[in-house]
């Protein structure tokens, strides 16, 4: 039997097509990034967890005795862009997946584009799609926090600029799980892995100012997480030692931040 298993793995990749050895072309990862950041403002992984967060703000506003257009507006505002987060990690991750779900890879090997063009085409729809998306909504619930007490103090460029880097982040992660964790569940583990083992307050990926918080070396954190997950899943598409080294050090460099940015986190 295990003969057979061997004979057949053999057989597969003596008969499967090799991929590309040249390098991603510039107009064709802008033309993969136009399309995947359509798609994935389309995708049902994003409108369902926009939904999702949003239902739960609404159950928290019907549980206030407050009211009034501005808390509204507010809540709303907040529910989507904690809906973006969350989504940044289950759609990339799905967007990643869709060759390999759809049996594809054979075909796009025999592409002259090398794989590592739609790694970045992915990652590219990422920033664009969901980024673009999360600068707007950013600040406009900057803006609507603002004007609650108790919040304006804590709203600054900081936790602005923290919001933007950790949607670009999130989605790397969940470009580079696809890549390494072929399966639809490797995105929402990660979100119920974070939430549930309270590694979401070990090292916060959005902190406030008050905290006592470092804000370069948070900032730098999440910089480098985002390093750390795109070099993973370009090391996925073709493993060098080049990749992996990138990737180890931005990781080393992210532990350092993540120890040096204190606060109360």
């Amino acid at each position: 039997m295990i003969t057979g298993v061997r004979t057949a793995i053999e057989d597969a990749r003596s008969h499967a097509v090799p991929g590309s050895g040249s390098r991603p072309n510039l107009q064709v990862v802008a033309a993969l990034g136009r399309v995947e950041a359509v798609k994935m403002l389309r995708h049902p992984s994003f409108l369902l967890s926009i939904a999702f967060t949003l239902l739960l703000f609404r159950g928290a506003i019907g549980a206030s005795d407050e009211g009034g257009l501005t808390l509204n507006v507010t809540w709303l505002m907040g529910g989507i862009a904690l809906g973006t987060l969350i989504a940044s990690v289950l759609t990339s991750n799905v967007a990643s997946l869709r060759a390999r779900r759809d049996r594809l890879g054979e075909l796009y090997g025999s592409l002259p584009s090398p794989a590592e063009a739609r790694t970045a085409g992915v990652l590219l729809g990422l920033v664009a799609g969901l980024g673009g998306l999360a600068l707007v909504v950013g600040a406009l619930t900057w803006l609507t926090l603002e004007r609650l007490e108790g919040f304006a103090e804590d709203v600054d460029a900081f936790m602005y600029s923290q919001y933007l880097l950790t949607v670009v982040a999130l989605g790397a992660a969940g470009v580079a799980i696809a890549r390494w964790i072929p399966i639809v569940l490797g995105g929402p583990l990660f979100v119920i892995g974070h939430v549930f083992t309270g590694l979401i307050w070990v090292v916060p990926w959005i902190a406030i100012t008050s905290s006592g918080i470092s804000v370069g070396w948070h900032l730098t954190y999440l910089v480098a997480m985002t390093i750390t997950f795109a070099a993973l899943a370009f090391a996925r598409d073709r493993r060098t030692v080049v990749r992996f080294a990138v990737a180890a050090a931005a990781f080393g460099f992210a532990v350092l931040a993540a120890g040096l940015q204190g606060g109360t986190g």
